[in-house]
């Protein structure tokens, strides 16, 4: 029989039964195991894996069940035929292979490292959303019909004409020059003096959130993220199998005495913050917080990973500076990005951290790819030098703010009552929280058929709970269609409630 690569993973959710059921199963499918092929006895697979016996007879029983492994008393246990075959489409064979001789496939499903079985998609991932929705109000996205195309345009073809010959020799590993240098010139409106040694461009604030956790944070090692919190974080500190714990957020952002708490209770390796625009709720960290979390990262010897990746939105007040601005000792990593302020597509980010993390950083990077690209670092280091960026983010902190003031005149307008919501003071995006009693994976579920389209809240919750939450971005969405788009929502939002009611009076 062919051997088995089985390798419990005690650190996942799953019983081990179920990953060894689980692999034995695709093993079947994939006709790894043939009908008719005789298992090694519960007993002698026990010994051979190092587990329980118990665990094998609960795997066997359970493909039992399903059809695909039948036991005879004193011969043993055997693939079942039919049931292999309906598990999986023939797999029909070229040239003159039998088609009646289905061809083996390969069980990758046991090979997988632990890594990458440590990333899972939260479940909102998976749900379909309308291929057009008539009201788009998810996150992450731009108006792109205010994009500075023309200014774009001249910024592509000066970096080409001028720069061709650097541009098409290997590139510095940490970034195009000129544009690390004016990415350091421009942090200095952020609050932080640093020079183009302290910064390193990478492919969006996604790739800087996972070399972080690559050069940070071993497999077991507690990472504290706010909760609720941005999904890409939490994504890229799974993906190096840390633990995950959610701190509190309210009104002055991540609740600094809840990590206090936590930092005495036990070793954090990392906390991960979004202090100019929380993600997902829109408040500021207060000043006094911002003083606290650096007073507690200085005193446990935490790494703070500041997100800043919206900062230039924000609306009826100053500019805040970043918390890297009052970071003496170099523990804060500050992560921004383009992708916000220009489009998602643009796949072009940046850190700033002390000198020895910024080669750590590198260094970890070219284990997969050595560079962002350089042509657009060269438009990119174009456009900030001649102001362009600077004047497209002013037109879109003006569109936005009527946007934000249209619905959020809306929600006050249509919700029922007991719907509350934050009013940001930056980002483009809206945390609401329906009223009590109220189903939101059914309010998602009647807002897609109708086309409305917005991220549901479980995706910014550590433990998939949350779905009496959900954000609507007002990024796509003109303010004149704002009302029309939140009366829809808000029926079916009265509708499913009113569902609930008459469910609960029928079961009482």
């Amino acid at each position: 029989m062919l051997d088995l690569a089985f390798q419990a993973d005690r650190t996942r959710p799953e019983p081990v039964y179920r990953q060894l059921e689980d692999f034995l199963r695709e093993l079947i499918a994939t006709r790894r195991l043939a009908p008719g092929e005789r298992l090694p006895s519960s007993r002698e697979l026990a010994r051979t894996l190092g587990l329980s016996r118990n665990t094998v007879n609960l795997a066997f029983d359970a493909l039992a069940e399903d059809g695909m492994l039948h036991s005879h008393v004193g011969r043993g246990t055997f693939v079942v035929g039919d049931a292999a075959q309906a598990t999986r489409p023939l797999l029909r064979s070229v040239g003159t292979r039998s088609a009646e001789k289905p061809r083996r496939g390969f069980a990758w499903g046991g090979l997988f490292a632990r890594r990458t079985r440590a990333v899972k998609l939260p479940d909102a991932f998976h749900e379909a959303t309308p291929p057009d929705p008539r009201f788009d109000f998810r996150g992450g996205q731009v108006d792109l019909g205010t994009l500075p195309k023309g200014e774009l345009k001249s910024a592509f073809s000066r970096a080409l004409s001028r720069d061709l010959p650097r541009l098409a020799d290997v590139a510095d590993p940490r970034g195009w020059p000129p544009l690390r240098e004016a990415i350091a010139h421009s942090l200095v409106a952020r609050g932080i003096q640093c020079d183009a040694d302290e910064v390193a461009v990478v492919n969006g604030a996604q790739q800087a959130l996972d070399l972080v956790a690559r050069v940070l944070v071993d497999p077991g090692d507690t990472v504290a993220m706010e909760q609720p919190g941005y999904f890409g974080g939490a994504l890229a500190f799974s993906a190096s199998e840390a633990h995950l714990v959610g701190v509190g957020v309210d009104a002055e952002g991540m609740r600094t005495d809840e990590l206090a708490r936590l930092l005495r209770a036990r070793r954090v390796k990392l906390v991960y913050t979004t202090p100019a625009v929380q993600s997902p709720t829109g408040v500021v960290m207060s000043d006094s917080r911002r003083r606290h979390l650096l007073a507690l990262a200085d005193e446990y010897q935490v790494p703070l990973v500041e997100d800043d990746y919206d900062s230039e939105l924000r609306y009826g007040r100053p500019p805040v500076p970043a918390l890297k601005n009052l970071d003496e000792a170099g523990q804060v990593v500050y992560v921004g990005t383009f992708s916000k302020a220009l489009f998602a597509g643009l796949r072009v980010g940046y850190v700033v951290a002390a000198r020895p993390l910024i080669w750590r950083l590198v260094l970890s990077r070219w284990a997969s790819d050595f560079n962002t690209d350089t042509v657009t670092q060269a438009a990119l280091a174009q456009l900030l030098a001649g102001g362009g960026l600077e004047r497209h983010v002013r037109r879109q902190r003006r569109l936005y703010a009527s946007r934000r003031e249209a619905l959020l005149a809306a929600l006050a307008h249509r919700m029922p009552e007991g719907t509350r919501w934050i009013e940001p003071a930056g980002g483009n995006a809206v945390w609401v929280t329906l009223p009590d009693g109220s189903d939101g994976r059914a309010v998602c579920a009647a807002a897609r058929e109708r086309g409305i389209a917005y991220a549901t809240g479980d995706l910014f919750f550590l433990d998939g709970s949350g779905h009496e939450h959900l954000s609507l971005c007002f990024g796509r969405v003109e303010a004149e269609r704002m009302d029309e788009g939140i009366r829809e929502l808000a029926s079916l939002v009265k509708r499913e409630k009113a569902r609930a009611r008459r469910s609960a009076g029928r079961s009482a």
